[in-house]
């Protein structure tokens, strides 16, 4: 017979187990909608237009269709670029050919149709070593081509210049297979690694375009150990430079070998020096293994605690977002615009709008330089371009919680690839999202408070719009940032991360000058470099007819008023209105305080001041290079911190593929944009903002440099453009006084 105390037991063992059980499942009911408050609508794709928009990206279908139209033109004897070799005719890249500005505004404002979509065609025409570029329209259902002038350059020109692409660097590695195999021995035992036949000891090339005289074309290539976490800082102290016979049947030669920082003519004379102990030889030793150097991997410690591993803070959207979108058209309160991405030049905002009225026909990204010292031949090829890859198409993929708030909006990157020659999509490439930037964008608290007792307070968070990409050019990321503020603040943002670059460290050629050591054991160097970043900024403000003035503060010393015999120093103001497009290039002194203020002389405020905006930088910097060297005429557009210059639709532009091949003929010379200075008093405007920074990296840039500290911004701020502070509308402000 079972024991009263036992059942009663039982009983209360099973209440206990169904509230533990309903206390579980309250926690999952808690737990998922705290998750649901946290995302909400977020994390989201973009839904893409099926009748594009003016500005909208090409599609793969619109890409699809005119890479078949011009292919299909008997005039045009193009082969597939898959099948092509350099001796073909083939295309190198599609990209959407943007209407002219009037035409879009007519378009926009007057309702006027939507102009004709057109496609810029690059083609590389082997048969004759020209680049020839072409407009395709209409759009999707191409029936029309025309010729399309590269800034004055003929096309032979362009050819030398041109852009490494999948047919070059199959010819390319075939001469590499070639001469590796000769080397082998000399590979293996050096580094442990070589090229031909490998297995999972493999070098890598990366093949860099840059002349040594005007009109050649050569190939840099250096050797990295490959199949490894951040291969790219285990670079050998094997190179190559390689060059091409002119004409019609150019061929591909060696120009140079380099190993242990000595050069050679030929891979025999290497060879047979190596065999015969003429020269120094490397004994690198293999890379380590697990969580050390260039390992992403956690690092573990003896100083962590339990509160460490805990997760990090999520950035929720309770009501759902408070921003719309409609293809690559955002609203987010008073801000518009449209955004697109370039597949040279990357990220580009068009017909920005604050409350309905247009501030810019475009902001966007325009062209990256970053140019290397250190010793030969590192310091004769590592000058970048970055354009030049098609920064664009270097857009990679975000992870979201990292790259971007989990929330946030995607958006793919669609475009033409020179590899395959057919449409290539990145997914999620492009986020939009709020964010709250942990700062009051406005505050005051009343100190009387303290001796009175009536409490005022008022204050308002900066929550922002963000549209971010980040591209990946091999080593490095850029992460570049737009910003909406509803005060009026429209902030152009760049950050630099990734892997450094690292190079063979000769102590005794004078390394020290140019590089810190990161490496002892593979005598690894990273070497200073300068990132060089241009913006442009096309304003429309309260219309397209606008002037420029410098603000100029200096001081004024007079005598003191109330003091006989002293004087009183103070700031003044000088407001500075420039004529031309050569009175308006800034070269920042920091002994010369200015505003940069951009703005309508029709259109005032209430008070009676013209309606402008102002441009002003976290990171002007200085190009160290001389003004006209060979090196530097290429970056004209660096000379100057800002410039302005009235808008034209032949300078759209002072991105170029052909930069990095070729910097002694530049298709785009940014000085012809004001070498001839025009009026700019009451014309269409265009800034161009220059800022970087120096970095000479350091043991912390291991593994991969951080972003704190490389970050640049250019800034818009609105100057007597506003009433008041057009915040103030806001629903993120607070008041409190007495009583609430």
């Amino acid at each position: 017979m079972e024991k009263p105390g036992l059942r009663l037991w039982q009983a209360l063992v099973a209440i206990l187990l169904l509230i533990c059980l309903g206390l579980a499942a309250a926690l999952v009911v808690i737990a998922l909608k705290l998750e649901t408050a946290c995302v909400m609508d977020g994390g989201n794709k973009a839904k893409v237009n099926e009748v594009p928009q003016v500005f909208d990206s090409l599609s793969s279908a619109e890409l699809n269709g005119v890479s078949e139209y011009m292919i299909n033109e008997a005039g045009l004897n193009l082969v597939p670029t898959d099948k092509a070799t350099t001796n073909s005719d083939y295309i190198y890249l599609i990209d959407l050919h943007l209407p002219t500005k009037a035409d879009a505004k007519r378009h926009l404002d007057l309702n006027a149709a939507v102009p004709t979509r057109q496609a810029r065609v690059v083609v590389y025409a082997g048969s004759t070593k020209e680049v020839k570029e072409y407009v395709v329209s209409p759009i999707p259902n191409p029936t029309t081509h025309r010729r399309l002038t590269v800034g004055g350059t003929n096309a032979s020109t362009l050819w030398a210049s041109r852009p490494v692409d999948g047919a070059e660097l199959n010819e390319l590695n075939k001469a590499l297979y070639n001469i590796t195999e000769k080397l082998y021995i000399l590979l293996k035992e050096s580094y442990g690694y070589w090229y031909h036949n490998c297995t999972d000891r493999c070098l890598f090339f990366p093949f860099i375009p840059r002349a040594l005289e005007r009109g050649q074309r050569n190939i840099f290539g250096y050797g990295t150990r490959s199949n490894l976490d951040g291969y790219y800082i285990y670079a050998t102290s094997f190179a190559m430079v390689f060059s091409y016979t002119p004409g019609n049947s150019e061929k591909l030669e060696l120009f140079k070998l380099y190993y242990k920082n000595q050069n050679f003519d030929t891979v025999d004379d290497l060879l047979q020096k190596y065999k015969n102990n003429l020269i120094e030889k490397e004994n690198f030793p293999l890379p380590p293994t697990g969580p050390i150097y260039a390992s992403p991997d956690r690092r573990s410690t003896s100083r962590e605690t339990p509160k460490w591993s805990r997760s990090i803070p999520k950035q929720c959207e309770q009501d759902g977002s408070r921003y719309d979108v409609s293809g690559q058209h955002v609203e987010y309160m008073d801000w518009s615009f449209n955004f697109r991405m370039r597949a040279v030049s990357g990220l580009q905002l068009l017909d920005v709008k604050h409350h309905g009225e247009r501030l810019a026909y475009e902001i966007s990204m325009q062209d990256i330089a970053v140019y290397y010292s250190g010793t030969e031949p590192y310091n004769i090829f590592a000058n970048y371009l970055d354009v030049s890859f098609a920064l664009g198409n270097a857009h990679t993929p975000l992870e979201r919680g990292v790259d971007c708030p989990e929330n946030a909006m995607y958006f793919d990157n669609t475009f033409y690839s020179s590899s395959t020659g057919k449409p290539q999509v990145l997914p999620n490439a492009i986020c939009l999202f709020e964010h709250n930037n942990g700062i009051p964008l406005r505050r005051h608290y009343d100190p009387s408070a303290l001796y009175n007792g009536r409490a005022f307070y008022f204050g308002m968070p900066d929550t922002v719009i963000i549209v971010r990409a980040i591209a990946t050019l091999w080593n490095y990321d850029y992460i570049f940032d737009y910003v909406f503020h509803q005060n009026g603040v429209i902030q152009l943002k760049v950050a630099s991360t990734g892997y450094v670059a690292t190079f063979p460290f000769p102590p005794n050629a004078g390394a020290e000058l140019y590089a810190n050591l990161v490496n002892r054991d593979f005598n690894e160097g990273a070497n200073m470099h300068h990132h060089i970043f241009n913006f442009k900024i096309d304003f429309d403000i309260a219309g397209y007819k606008n002037c420029f003035q410098t603000w100029d503060i200096s001081t004024e010393n007079k005598s003191h008023p109330l003091v006989p015999g002293k004087r009183w120093i103070q700031k003044t103001l000088l407001r500075n209105t420039k004529n031309t497009e050569k009175q308006a290039l800034v070269k920042y002194n920091f002994d010369e305080p200015k505003y940069y203020v951009v703005y309508n002389s029709k259109q005032n405020n209430s008070v009676g001041y013209n309606r402008g905006y102002r441009v002003y930088a976290d990171g002007f910097s200085k190009k160290m290079i001389p003004e006209g060297s060979e090196i530097e005429q290429v970056i004209s557009w660096a000379r100057h911190q800002v410039a302005v210059t009235k808008y034209r639709e032949s300078e759209l532009t002072t991105a170029s593929l052909y930069s990095q091949g070729n910097p002694y003929d530049p298709t785009v010379n940014f000085e012809n944009f004001y070498s001839n200075d025009e009026n700019i008093l009451d014309e269409d405007l265009v800034v161009w903002a220059t800022v970087g920074l120096q970095h000479m990296p350091t043991k912390e840039d291991i593994p991969v440099t951080s972003t704190p500290g490389k970050q640049l911004s250019v800034v818009l701020s609105p100057l007597n453009y506003f009433d008041e502070d057009p915040s103030m509308t806001s629903y993120d402000g607070i008041v409190k006084r007495d009583g609430d």
